[in-house]
């Protein structure tokens, strides 16, 4: 009886998981659905992984379904319940590998900080071919650009301290 209602329940989450994959309603969680870090790591690939993988988390969802009623009418409907869920993970793990090759085909999100190529400098020339001028614009510029890239990439520091910074940190290792 324990294995019985274990099946209905998974066979419930499945179908829920399956129909909302099919419907691209599944929204992007930690708990339910194929959560790789080729399927989470965008929107358009979450969906796209969801949709393919469907069919198998509904045929899952059939298979433990029907080994749990099985088991309510057989006195070793255990045993069909339990080949009912096994069932079911395969057909889900078959799908999900398949649903992972189809999210690996969505092109990676660019990711923008909202600063333009020369937010560190006053002109773009400044910022392709850094001289004295434009290290000397580069550090008028600190802290007071809303970019913040010039502290990350050492901008903000003097020649001097840039360089010894950079050795300091290598040289730890």
């Amino acid at each position: 009886m324990i294995v019985a209602v274990l099946a209905f329940a998974l066979a419930a989450l499945w179908i829920v998981v399956g129909a909302a994959g099919l419907a691209q309603k599944l929204p992007g969680n930690r708990w339910v659905g194929v959560r790789t870090p080729e399927t989470i790591r965008s929107e358009r690939a979450w969906v796209l992984a969801h949709r393919v993988a469907a069919p198998g988390f509904l045929g899952g969802g059939v298979a433990a379904a029907l080994g749990g009623a099985l088991a309510l009418v057989n006195s070793w409907g255990f045993l069909y319940a339990l080949g009912g869920i096994l069932l079911g993970l395969l057909a889900i793990s078959v799908v999900s590998g398949v649903a992972v090759r189809a999210a690996e085909t969505v092109a990676e999100p660019v990711e923008s900080s909202g600063c333009s190529s020369d937010c560190c400098s006053s002109t773009p020339d400044d910022a392709a071919a850094p001289d004295a001028a434009g290290e000397a614009a580069a550090a008028a510029d600190c802290g007071e650009s809303s970019c913040g890239s010039c502290a990350l990439s050492g901008m903000c520091l003097p020649q001097s301290e840039a360089a010894s910074s950079e050795s300091g940190s290598t040289s730890g290792r």
